[in-house]
C-alpha cells in the first residue's frame, strides 16, 4: 500500500527555531503621549499586544516575568528592550482620545506593529447592523479585518474561515453583526493565490507556518481589541471566539496556547489535528481509494461514486433502529456493529455491478472505516459508519472528501487539480507544511517509517494538547461540537481528544465545569446533512456559550432543529431560523445522547431525555 522514499526534511529545524525569533524584542516605536487608563495597569503586556518583550527592573536589570502595563511604563530607558515596551504602551494609550471617533478617523490610528489600510462605513442590511469596516496589516503580512457595529453590545466575537485559512472570510461575522458584537478575522499571515490554491504560500517560509499554526491568530485578536477600544472608548466586557473547521482548529489552539485571549470559545467541527489527522489520516483513505498516483490523476477510484448511496442505505437499514427509533438518524454510530465483509451485498466472483460490491471494494471500505494503522497499532481514529451519502462527504459534483467527482476541479476551483478534498488537503500539507518538497505525492508516504517526519509541523499546527489547566484557571469556557457523520474531521477523533482531556484534567465532573463536547447525530462536516432525511442540524451554540459564560448556565443539552425547506439559507450559528421547523431534538453533552421517552411525537425534543448510551 505504501512505497518508501527518501524525503527532504527541510522544514524541521527552521520551524523549530523560529518561535523564539518571532517573539524577540522589536525596534522601539516613538510615542511620548502621557498614558491613560485605557488598559488596567496590572494587565499583562503580552495580553494587550499579543507578543512578549523583555522588561528589566530598574537598577538590577533583572528580567520581569510576565511584565504588566505598569511594569513596561515604569521601565527605565537605559535598556533597549525597556524602551520598546514603554513606547508601545504609550502609543496604545494615546490611541484613545476624548470625543467622538468617526470611522474615517481610524485610518490615522497609530498602533505599534500595525498599519491601518482602510476604514469605511458599511450601511445596515437585513440581519446586520451598520458598521465600520477596518482593514489592517500587523508586522509584515498578517492581515486582519475588524467590524465595528453602531449598536455595539460591549462584546467581541472573533471568527475565521477554513482549511488553510489565507483569507478574511469571517464565518462569525453574520451572527456578530446581527447581535451587536464587534468582530474580527485574520488570514494568519498569508494569502492563498487564486490560481494556485493550497499551501504553496508556505514553501521555504517557516515564519508563515508558525503564524498559520497559532501566532497569527494570537496577535490578530490583540490588535483587534486595541482597535475596538480606540473606536468605542470603553473596555470590552467579554471576548469570544467561534471557529468552524480550519478556524475550529484556531479555536482549540487559543484555549491551549493562549488561554487569556478569550472568555468563551466554540470550536465547531474543529480540524484540530491538522497534520497527524488531516494530512496523515486522509493519505490513508486516498492510498486505498486511488492505489497509485496515476489513479488519482485519471480519476480511477476503486469504488465508483455511484455505489455510495447503496453503502449508506445498507448501513442505515441495519443500524437506524439501534437507538430504538427508525427515523433516518443514527443517534450513536458507535453502537452500529456494521461489518462490510458480512453486511454488504457481494458481487459474484469476477463480476461487478451497481447493486453489489466486489471483494476489493469491500476491503477498501473496511480499511477506510478502521482508519490508519501500522505494525505498532492504530495511528488515528477509525471512521464511524453512516453519512457516506451526505453531499460532499464521500462524493459530490463539486468534489467530496473520499471519492470526489471527475467534475470536482471544474466545478470547485479551490480544489486546484485534485478530485477529492482528502487528496487536496493531505497532499498540499505533505508538500509544503511537512516536507518542503513541491514534487512530493502522498502515495510516497510510508505509514511504517515516515511518521517522525510530521512531528515538526505538528508541533506548530496541531491543537492536540489535552492540558487545559490555564484556560480552566482563568474561568474560560470551551464548547466543542462535531457531527457524528463528519467525513472531514472525524468525530471519533473528537471523542478521543476529549477523553484525553478528562484523563489529564481529573475526570468528567471537573472538566464539565469548563469544557464540554457535543456530537450531532446525522450531521456531516459543519452541519451539512442528507436532505432526503429529517435530520436536525440548526443549533444555536453561540447562545449556549453566552448563557454559560455570562449566567453560569451549564449546557447539558442544546436544541437542534430541522428546517423543512431545504432551500432556506441559514445564518451561521443557526439563528434566526427562517422557515418551517418539522423536527427538534436535544443535542446532549457527551457522553449522554438523546433517548426517546417512549411516548409522544418523535419530532418533538420534549419527548427525549439525555442518557448515557
Amino acid at each position: 500500500m505504501t512505497k518508501p522514499k527518501n524525503h527532504s526534511r527541510k522544514n524541521s529545524s527552521a520551524i523549530a527555531a523560529l518561535c523564539a525569533a518571532l517573539l524577540a524584542p522589536v525596534p522601539a516605536l516613538a510615542a511620548d503621549t502621557a498614558p491613560s487608563q485605557v488598559y488596567p495597569p496590572d494587565m499583562k503586556f503580552a495580553d494587550v499586544f499579543g507578543r512578549a518583550v523583555e522588561v528589566r527592573r530598574p537598577g538590577t536589570n533583572a528580567l520581569i516575568a510576565d511584565p504588566t502595563i505598569a511594569d513596561a511604563e515604569k521601565a527605565s530607558p537605559d535598556v533597549r528592550s525597556n524602551v520598546t515596551a514603554r513606547d508601545a504602551v504609550r502609543a496604545v494609550q494615546a490611541s484613545v482620545r476624548p470625543g467622538t471617533t468617526k470611522c474615517a478617523d481610524l485610518k490615522s490610528l497609530q498602533l505599534p506593529w500595525v498599519r491601518i489600510t482602510a476604514a469605511d462605513e458599511v450601511p445596515a442590511q437585513k440581519n446586520a447592523m451598520a458598521h465600520c469596516k477596518v482593514l489592517a496589516t500587523i508586522d509584515k503580512e498578517i492581515n486582519i479585518e475588524v467590524d465595528l457595529p453602531t449598536g455595539w453590545n460591549g462584546k467581541f466575537l472573533m471568527g475565521g474561515s477554513g482549511g488553510f485559512l489565507g483569507d478574511l472570510n469571517n464565518g462569525s461575522k453574520p451572527a456578530a453583526l446581527m447581535r451587536g458584537y464587534a468582530t474580527a478575522v485574520t488570514d494568519t499571515g498569508h494569502v492563498i493565490p487564486k490560481d494556485i490554491p493550497g499551501a504553496s504560500w508556505a514553501y521555504q517560509n517557516p515564519e508563515r507556518i508558525v503564524n498559520f499554526g497559532h501566532r497569527g491568530t494570537h496577535v490578530a485578536q490583540a490588535t483587534a481589541k486595541q482597535i475596538i477600544r480606540a473606536f468605542y472608548k470603553r473596555p470590552i466586557q467579554l471576548s469570544y471566539f467561534y471557529g468552524t473547521s480550519g478556524s475550529g482548529r484556531q479555536a482549540m489552539m487559543e484555549a491551549q496556547r493562549y488561554p487569556n485571549d478569550f472568555d468563551g470559545i466554540v470550536a465547531a467541527c474543529p480540524a484540530y489535528n491538522f497534520i497527524t489527522g488531516v494530512a496523515v489520516g486522509w493519505a490513508w483513505t486516498q492510498q486505498l481509494m486511488f492505489p497509485a498516483p496515476e489513479d488519482s490523476v485519471k480519476y480511477n477510484p476503486v469504488m465508483p461514486a455511484e455505489k455510495v448511496k447503496l453503502l449508506d442505505d445498507t448501513v442505515h437499514k441495519k443500524c437506524d433502529g439501534a437507538d430504538g427509533l427508525v427515523d433516518g438518524v443514527l443517534t450513536n454510530p458507535l453502537a452500529c456493529k456494521f461489518d462490510p465483509q458480512k453486511d454488504l451485498p457481494k458481487c459474484a466472483a469476477g463480476k461487478d455491478g451497481p447493486e453489489c460490491f466486489t471483494t476489493r471494494q469491500i476491503d477498501v471500505i473496511d480499511k477506510i472505516h478502521k482508519g490508519p494503522s501500522n505494525a505498532n497499532g492504530k495511528i488515528w481514529a477509525g471512521w464511524p459508519y453512516g453519512g457516506e451519502n451526505i453531499s460532499g462527504q464521500w462524493t459530490a459534483p463539486d468534489g467530496g472528501y473520499v471519492i470526489g467527482s471527475p467534475d470536482g476541479p471544474k466545478k470547485n476551483p479551490t480544489l486546484g487539480p485534485y478530485f477529492t478534498r482528502h487528496y487536496f488537503l493531505s497532499n498540499e500539507s505533505f508538500k509544503y507544511l511537512i516536507f518542503g518538497d513541491p514534487n512530493y505525492d502522498l502515495h510516497s508516504f510510508n505509514f511504517e517509517t515516515d511518521l517522525p517526519a510530521v512531528v515538526p509541523a505538528s508541533a506548530q499546527i496541531d491543537a492536540n494538547n489535552p492540558d487545559l489547566s490555564a484556560f480552566q484557571q482563568r474561568n474560560g469556557k470551551l464548547l466543542i461540537y462535531a457531527g457524528w457523520a463528519d467525513w472531514s474531521i472525524n468525530p471519533v477523533s473528537q471523542v478521543d481528544y476529549y477523553e484525553r482531556v478528562l484523563a489529564k484534567m481529573g475526570g468528567r465532573d471537573k472538566v464539565a465545569d469548563f469544557a464540554r463536547l457535543f456530537l450531532i447525530p446525522g450531521n456531516g462536516h459543519c452541519n451539512v446533512v442528507d436532505k432526503t432525511k429529517k435530520v436536525p442540524n440548526v443549533v444555536d451554540f453561540l447562545s449556549a456559550l453566552e448563557g454559560w459564560v455570562e449566567q453560569g448556565k451549564k449546557p447539558d443539552s442544546v436544541l437542534a432543529s430541522h428546517v423543512a425547506d431545504p432551500n432556506t439559507k441559514l445564518i451561521p450559528s443557526g439563528m434566526p431560523i427562517e422557515g418551517p421547523v418539522d423536527r427538534t431534538r436535544p443535542i446532549c453533552a457527551y457522553p449522554t445522547a438523546a433517548t426517546y421517552k417512549g411516548s409522544g411525537s418523535i419530532d418533538d425534543a420534549a419527548n427525549f431525555t439525555c442518557k448515557a448510551p
